[in-house]
């Protein structure tokens, strides 16, 4: 969208002003201080946007006229459009003519902007010198929020929605809140609350035992994490102590393993190996005995196994045993089954009891409550209610006709008191006709003359004024001319008139007087006659309203008649509607109609538990019957392996059972590690003969990895390899013991691999430790004794009535607020998920703004800054220089900060490119800019006014020169 040119009708200082604007070039509007550019900056928003009264009262024209204007814009969608607004025309509201002469409004106006709002403008297309100003407070969710509200179709519902789950949650819940929901709730429980402490103060003080149990749990708590913490570092220091030898050991193992070389030249465990082959025979022989004498013990062994085997039952006893599991699932589930039906059971017959409707336990089965009952019932009371305000309303109806028809009565009756009489009526017409007939008889030339007469008038009339006229000329002439004697002459002739004509005035009335005199009748009874005559006729008019407003009463008594009717048989209709119901639910009979629809949700609720009751009630003889069926498989099996069979104690059965199993298991698997060592002595006997064939070639081989010839060789550097491997496998495995033994805390806390702990300071520690302890086991006890009396003094308080009946109250408001803290987490859940929705758009955007800002501020830098990022965490923007220097918007000079805000608003104009192309408003926003600076923000302006109008408005004269090309308009003050 383009401006071509605006007409000003009046706005500010401005008054039939206008101007023609380029559409190509940047649009230079230059004046000084008070020529008027802020108020036309003012008049493009307002013919854009328009203002509420009190903005456009600030604009009414100083020297008087009509407040507003005409802009002629053109648009690539609807060609040329003209935009007017005038203050006291629509309530400021615009008027769009098309070039075809077709006329739209305000919201036809707002579709053509693209949605885009007042605020939205001046957030994108519009800044001036005091915006730079804000910078410090551009934040990234300052930029998401903007881009968020001018990006989405509709923002406004958005943010219509967010307010509404706001209020939502709000009307349910405020930490500080009295009238939410919840917050009632919270003080309802809150006073529920007082009512049971009361009510437990009453009862011996049982907010102060409760207290004191608190209190002796937490000293409780306390002390087992004392006492615990105590026994650590008491088996930490008995521990170290244990292995303070072993340390010892590990030390001086570790200096005499340090002159030791273990990586002498010999084979692994050579002294060992030429040991066994040099005793070859003699072990191999022992061990081939051993071997056999092994095998016999062990099948000795098998067969004493084979005796205890029972085959036959082994078979039957796991799918016996099998049906445990279920039937322990069954006794627990039957248990639970017999509270809930206790319970079922209870609270049946308290809602019965509280409902105090002849009804039974029994009955609730019998009587049903199809889904259309409660909408019958209510109905019933619906109707009953408007039957009852119909007939006040027809009673209050009746009542005002019947006031209104004795007003309309006694009225009557006073006016015909007050009329008169036909006769009487006729007497004064008479008169009043006769009086004129005889003035006409006694003045038969009275028309005439009175012509005369009038002729006579205007002839002596107009004599008087010529008369008049002439002595004024004459007058002026006389007092010119200083001539005495014509002046006296005119007023001569002056005064004769004026006595004519006044003796023609009085002649008139002469006549008149005479004529009058001639009535039958004195002018006085006339008038009376006349004025009875009046009298009769305003009565006679009062007389035919009242009677048409009396028939009018009739017809209403009349249809109050029918509505009377018709709300009898709505009453019969309504009656007998309740006489039904009652019929079908007895116990209707005793509660008032107003109670059913609330009695129902009531019976609705006890049927559902007699439901799940009887329910219960055969799940339990389901149960009960499969329960009996394992018990007999279980006493069978009893008396098949003649043990002794207790029916009262079942467990114990299946206990035996299970232990027989196992037993047998048992000695199963003997008997199949049995046969796998008789396999592997069997095998191990054959390799023994297989050694016994290649000893010798062995012990050469020995010798030769050795390094030596002959015995004695060998022997000596095995005896040095052994002391070697010795001292280190020592060393290794006494470090292993420590680590065994100690742990990585303990290890590290005494420092036991640089140095042996004092013995008698660990003793120390242990006796400290030790009496620590002792103390701490002591406290125990005491507060265990106390917390005892305590819970036993608690438990003989809470056997009293009313404070169970408060706290069955409590819980009964305690569960409602946990279904209404419910409702408001899906509001709360709801709105989360709307603000990470509109966190999600800005995490879309914002980098493409971010990009784009960065490139228009190195270019106005001359590259000295290259990179703008968001600072983790606040989100507060930053720069970073050539150098990798990170500043702050505020660290920078006023001239660089300027021209960082200047690069977010283009930003922000470009990414929003594709949903609004408005035109550019800058004034006095480069104030701060260098000559280069101020160059290259003028070039990027023109290259903008290629897609965008820009106009720019600046106190500045000579800015035209810095421009390529642009259309220069000069204000004057």
């Amino acid at each position: 969208m383009k401006i071509l040119e605006w007409k000003i009708y009046g706005f500010g200082k401005w008054n039939d002003q206008s101007m023609e604007l380029s559409t190509t070039q940047v649009n230079l509007l230059t004046g000084p201080n008070e020529a008027g550019k802020s108020t036309l900056y003012q008049f493009i928003l307002f013919m854009l946007f328009g203002m509420n009264p009190k903005q456009r009262e600030r604009y009414l024209p100083k020297s008087g006229g009509a407040m507003g204007g005409r802009l002629v814009i053109e648009t690539e969608t609807e060609g040329v459009v003209s935009i007017e607004r005038i203050h006291d025309r629509h309530n400021g509201r615009a008027v769009c003519r098309m070039e075809t002469g077709e006329e739209y409004g305000e919201e036809w106006l707002g579709e053509l902007l693209g949605a885009a709002d007042r605020h939205v403008y001046q957030s994108i297309f519009s800044f001036n010198s005091e915006d730079l100003l804000s910078l410090e407070e551009v934040t990234g969710e300052n930029l998401g929020e903007l881009l968020l509200n001018i990006g989405l179709t509709g923002s406004d519902e958005i943010y219509q929605t967010e307010k509404w789950l706001e209020k939502m949650t709000e009307d349910r819940f405020k930490p500080k809140g009295r009238k939410p929901i919840i917050n009632e709730q919270l003080q309802r429980l809150e006073n529920l609350d007082r009512e049971r402490r009361a009510a437990e103060m009453e009862e011996k003080d049982y907010q102060r035992f409760l207290e004191e149990e608190k209190r002796t749990r937490e000293e409780l708590d306390y002390l087992d994490q004392a006492w615990q913490e105590n026994l650590n570092r008491l088996y930490r220091a008995q521990q170290l102590i244990k292995a303070r030898p072993v340390l010892l050991q590990y030390h001086q193992t570790k200096e005499e393993a340090e002159g030791k070389d273990k990586n002498l030249p010999f084979p692994v465990s050579g002294r060992e190996r030429y040991q066994q082959l040099r005793e070859s025979l003699l072990p191999l022989e022992s061990e081939q005995r051993m071997l056999e004498s092994r095998i016999e013990e062990l099948r000795e062994e098998q067969a004493e196994l084979l005796d205890k085997v029972d085959e036959d039952m082994g078979g039957l006893a796991p799918s016996v045993l099998a049906e445990k599991e279920g039937y322990e699932r069954l006794s627990h589930e039957q248990e639970q089954l017999e509270e809930r039906r206790l319970s079922l059971n209870e609270s049946v017959n308290r809602d019965l009891k509280n409902m105090d409707v002849p009804v039974g336990v029994e009955e609730l089965d019998e009587y049903t409550l199809p889904f259309y009952i409660e909408e019958t019932w209510r109905d019933l009371h619906a109707e009953s209610q408007m039957v009852e305000q119909e007939e006040r309303r027809i009673e209050e109806q009746w009542t005002e006709m019947s006031r209104t028809f004795d007003r309309v009565e006694v009225r009557k009756a006073e006016i015909e008191e007050e009329r008169i009489s036909r006769d009487q009526r006729d007497r004064y017409e008479k008169q009043i006709e006769a009086a004129y007939e005889s003035a006409a008889a006694s003045n038969p030339d009275r028309q005439g003359r009175t012509t005369k007469d009038q002729l006579y008038k205007r002839r002596t009339v107009g004599a008087g004024a010529a008369a008049g006229f002439v002595l004024f000329i004459g007058i002026l002439i006389a007092s010119g001319a200083g001539n005495g004697w014509f002046y006296l002459l005119l007023l001569g002739l002056a005064a004769i008139s004026g006595a004519a004509a006044f003796m023609s005035h009085k002649r008139i009335r002469i006549l008149a007087v005479s004529a009058s005199n001639k009535l039958p009748i004195s002018p006085h009874g006339l008038e009376e006659a006349r004025r009875q005559i009046k009298r009769e006729e305003k009565l006679q008019a009062e007389w035919e309203h009242l009677h048409q407003q009396w028939k009018r009463l009739s017809q209403e008594e009349i249809r109050l008649e029918e509505k009377r009717s018709h709300l009898s048989q709505r009453k019969n209709r309504l009656d007998a509607g309740i006489d039904e119901q009652k019929s079908l639910y007895p116990f209707l009979t005793s509660l008032q109609l107003a109670y059913w629809e609330k009695l129902y949700h009531l019976l609705t609720r006890a049927r559902d538990k007699k439901l799940e009751l009887n329910q219960t009630v055969k799940r339990m003889e389901e149960n009960r019957e499969q329960l009996l069926l394992s018990e007999e498989r279980l006493k069978a099996f009893h008396h098949q392996m003649k043990w002794e069979y207790n029916s009262k104690d079942v467990q114990r059965g299946w206990q035996r059972l299970s232990d027989w199993i196992h037993e047998q298991e048992k000695i199963d698997e003997r008997r199949q590690q049995l046969e796998q060592s008789i396999l592997g002595m069997k095998e191990k006997k054959k390799t023994c003969l297989d050694r016994m064939k290649v000893y010798q070639d062995k012990k050469y081989e020995l010798f030769s990895m050795a390094g030596v010839d002959k015995e004695e060789d060998f022997l000596l550097k095995s005896k040095e390899k052994e002391e070697a491997e010795d001292l280190h496998a020592r060393l290794y495995e006494l470090g292993q013991r420590v680590e065994g033994m100690l742990s990585d805390e303990e290890q590290q806390e005494y420092a036991v691999w640089s140095m042996v702990p004092d013995e008698s300071f660990l003793h120390a520690t242990v006796e400290k430790f030790q009496a620590e302890k002792e103390q701490l086991e002591a406290k125990k006890k005491d507060t265990q004794k106390l917390l005892v009396e305590t819970t036993s003094k608690l438990q003989s308080l809470e056997r009293s009535g009313r404070r169970s009946e408060t706290a069955h109250r409590f819980q009964t408001e305690k569960d409602r607020l946990q279904e209404q803290v419910k409702e408001w987490a899906k509001y709360q859940v709801a709105l989360q998920f709307l603000r990470k929705t509109k966190q999600a758009y800005k995490d879309g955007y914002l980098p493409r703004v971010m990009d784009t800002a960065e490139r228009y501020f190195h270019k106005l830098t001359k590259g000295k800054y290259g990179e703008i990022f968001l600072s983790e965490g606040t989100e507060v923007i930053q720069v970073r220089d050539g150098d990798g220097v990170v500043y702050n918007p505020e660290e920078l000079s006023r001239g660089t900060r300027d021209q960082l805000y200047v690069s977010f608003r283009l930003a922000l104009a470009e990414t929003m490119a594709d949903s609004f192309q408005l035109p550019f408003l800058v004034d006095d926003a480069f104030v701060h800019f260098d000559k280069d600076r101020l160059d290259t923000m003028l070039q990027i302006l023109e290259d903008i006014s290629l897609r965008n109008q820009v106009l720019l408005f600046s106190w500045r004269s000579d800015l035209s020169v810095h421009f390529r090309s642009a259309h220069t308009i000069e204000l004057t003050s």
